[in-house]
């Protein structure tokens, strides 16, 4: 899988605050989840995604998440959320995230999120034609 290759699904700055460190003075690990989880819902509030016909919300629900951590990170630094899709199932999507420093250069954290599509009542509905036409975009070459 060759991230350069591909289109993001989204690029989006985030900017730790000062009291997402913990005692030892870097970035709590919960936080990162946070991060990725203010960059998703940035992208799917910019592109419409997930929205229903006629604007009615279906929604999107963490299936499930995980993270890598690979470097600390202190609040004074912003960082870069990225993701690309590494799978499309029938209700469901799979991608990889990962945070960066501001400039790309130096890989933080990186790990797999499933999302799925779920109606009013939460129960998982099939991805729209239009929705998976953008994550097919974006798939890790």
């Amino acid at each position: 899988m060759n991230k350069e290759l591909s289109q993001p699904l989204f690029d989006v700055l985030v900017a730790p605050r000062w009291s997402d460190q913990d005692s030892m003075g870097h970035i709590n690990h919960v936080q990162y989840f946070r991060y990725l989880e203010e960059a998703r819902v940035q992208w799917m509030a910019n592109t419409g995604f997930a929205m229903g016909e006629d604007g009615e919300l279906s929604g999107v629900i963490v299936a499930a998440i995980g993270l890598n951590f690979r470097k600390e990170w202190h609040y004074h630094k912003r960082l870069r959320a990225k993701a690309w899709v590494i799978h499309i199932g029938n209700s469901s999507f799979r991608l990889l995230q990962s945070l960066y420093s501001e400039d790309g250069c130096e890989l933080v954290a990186e790990g797999e999120t499933t999302l799925v599509c779920v109606d009013a009542e939460h129960r998982p509905t099939p991805i729209a034609d239009g929705e998976r036409a953008e994550l097919h975009k974006c798939v890790l070459a």
